[in-house]
């Protein structure tokens, strides 16, 4: 299953923090691959306002505990994690059309 999360931050002010936890932040990316179909900053003009995830795992507990392990969310960087089962039905990145019939 795909598991999508919308991570806003707190406060602008939270750059510094994304900044001081990157290195360890992008381990963490880099550990969980495997799991991850998309992940990327959200941003208003060049700041940086949140982080986008849609993960793949068994179930959406699943997905939370590979999310509350990144670094991001153990600094306390985000307001509100809003959390939905995604399905990729469409787009260039599934290659085209995918729904059910």
């Amino acid at each position: 299953m795909l598991v999508q999360f919308n991570c806003l931050d707190k406060t602008p002010s939270m750059q510094t923090k994304r900044i001081q936890q990157l290195s360890a932040h992008l381990a963490w990316v880099e550990e969980h691959m495997a799991n991850i179909r998309l992940a990327g900053p959200l941003k208003d003009d060049s700041l940086i306002i949140g982080s986008l995830y849609v993960l793949e795992a068994d179930t959406i507990e699943q997905a939370e505990q590979i999310l509350h392990r990144d670094p991001y969310y153990l600094a306390d960087i985000w307001a509100n994690v809003k959390v939905h089962e995604f399905n990729a039905y469409a787009g260039s990145w599934v290659g085209g059309k995918n729904w059910p019939t």
